[in-house]
């Protein structure tokens, strides 16, 4: 859809996409983070089978999420006079309707999206996964035809709306179909100490909102004001691509948040530590073949798709895979902190984070371009949620010492490091030209050294003797 987008439509337009993503990621900050909050609440009462708990709590999600849509619509028009401040030397026409209707596609779908919740809490995400890509590929295949047809801007957002609202309603109605008591009217009041927990929860949650915006929703607008719309087309494709692959792995690690919540309130503390263990170490293995692909293909696939004139130079795609590496290399540590509900205890982390982000990004931005929004996620990771998140879930939930955390943890950098050295430089003495024959070709290089070099390094740790016994037993995997 991508493809068919850049060549039917003026690189503004994609740039303008960006653009209004992170400004409606922004507005989003009116959910509170009460969603995770009430999540969380959801874990105990489906355990226990406590329907009654359940209904109030669906209810309280009904209510909040009706407000949220309400006050994100109207908070969003409340920008639209100010919209020409976050735009560098654009003369698109009709922006601030395109920014209306884009405003509308985000506010309408909190309507119905607070059942999925539901499914996401009781281990039931697949459910909610099917919807979602369903809805993602018709979204797409109307998109590519109506602009092969008839390349509008107002038309793909138009279908946008369109399909956002019927998604969300039909994952809506199954819901109600998995949990018929869900249209039970007879709904009991909630439990005074649930309510606090969940208070308590949303108040860490606004601090979590608020770091989580200035970090992934600001570097579009930071780009627009200082660089240009050219510059954030460029910069979203390559987005989108990490985004991708990043939304594929989140698809995993939410799907076993649940279970994971269950371990830790049933499980020992050295069950607890095992499994974070093996965690952590798929995590890092995920991490070095996703990361060792990006830094040898990343242009070549960015050429072969849209083509040369949309490339950034090696320099800026290197940072953007270090700091993508240093952001999927947290999953397992904030897999473990939702599951354990630690939002309180490092509520004061991601305020932090922020600032710095935003100060450094913006600094370095006006001084050094697109590669100083980059540089400026980097720090403020490392300056806080590197070292805050596990030494936050060590103190509070998982019997692990930080310096054994972070043995481990710079010993799979190390690795990763090498290997993606190696396999670019093998890659440029195999493969010259840039075609797909070769590009398939160098996935097929990367997986296999990739994937070689960590099990033959790790294969007699107690995390891999664990993940071969599971392939065996689970999953019928005889030959490992």
């Amino acid at each position: 859809m991508r493809l068919v987008f850049v060549r039917s439509l003026p690189l503004e337009y994609l740039g303008i996409n960006g653009l209004f993503t992170n400004l409606l990621a922004m507005l989003s900050l009116a959910e509170l983070g009460l969603g995770p909050a009430i999540v969380y609440s959801l874990y105990k009462p489906l355990a226990e089978k406590d329907t009654e708990t359940i209904k109030a709590l669906m209810l309280l999600f009904q209510k909040a999420y009706n407000c949220i849509a309400i006050l994100i619509i109207g908070a969003g028009l409340c920008v639209v006079p100010w919209l020409g401040w976050f735009i560098k030397g654009s003369a698109v026409a009709d922006i601030d309707w395109f920014y209306i209707f884009f405003l509308l596609n985000a506010g309408v779908s909190y309507f119905y999206s607070y059942k999925r919740n539901l499914l996401i809490a009781d281990q039931k995400q697949y459910i909610n996964s099917i919807y979602q890509s369903t809805g993602q590929i018709v979204l797409a295949v109307l998109q590519i035809i109506s602009l092969l047809i008839y390349p509008s801007y107002w038309l793909y957002i138009i279908l946008m709306i369109l399909v956002t609202v019927s998604e969300n309603y039909a994952a809506a109605k199954k819901a109600d179909k998995v949990y018929p008591y869900l249209q039970d009217t007879n709904v009991q009041s909630l439990n005074r100490g649930i309510k606090n927990t969940i208070v308590r929860n949303t108040k860490a949650m606004i601090a979590h909102k608020i770091g989580g915006m200035a970090v992934f929703s600001t570097a579009n607008l930071i780009l627009a004001k200082f660089v240009g719309l050219v510059a954030v087309g460029l910069y979203s494709n390559y987005s989108l691509v990490l985004g991708a692959a990043n939304s594929f792995a989140s698809q995993f690690f939410s799907s076993i948040t649940a279970g994971i919540g269950n371990l830790i309130a049933l499980e020992s503390d050295k069950k607890k530590a095992d499994i974070f263990k093996v965690t952590e170490f798929m995590v890092a293995w995920q991490a070095m073949i996703v990361g060792c692909g990006f830094y040898v293909l990343f242009n070549v696939l960015i050429e072969l798709w849209l083509g040369k004139q949309f490339l950034f130079d090696d320099a800026i795609v290197t940072w953007l895979i270090i700091n993508f590496y240093l952001m999927y290399m947290r999953k397992a540590v904030l897999t473990f902190r939702d599951a354990s509900g630690l939002y309180w205890e490092d509520r004061y982390k991601p305020l932090a984070e922020a600032v710095v982000n935003l100060v450094a990004s913006v600094y370095l931005t006006i001084h050094c371009g697109v590669i100083g929004v980059i540089w400026g996620s980097i720090i403020s990771t490392l300056l806080t949620c590197f070292w805050v998140e596990p030494y936050v879930l060590f103190r509070n939930s998982i019997d692990i010492k930080l310096k054994d955390y972070f043995k481990d943890y710079f010993k799979y950098t190390a690795v990763t490091f090498f290997t993606a050295v190696f396999s670019k430089w093998l890659y440029g003495k195999l493969f010259i030209e840039v075609t797909i024959i070769n590009f398939v070709l160098g996935v097929g290089l990367c997986l296999l050294l990739s994937n070689t070099i960590w099990i033959v390094l790790f294969r007699k740790r107690e995390e891999m003797k664990y993940l071969r016994d599971v392939a065996r037993d689970k999953f019928g995997m005889k030959f490992l």
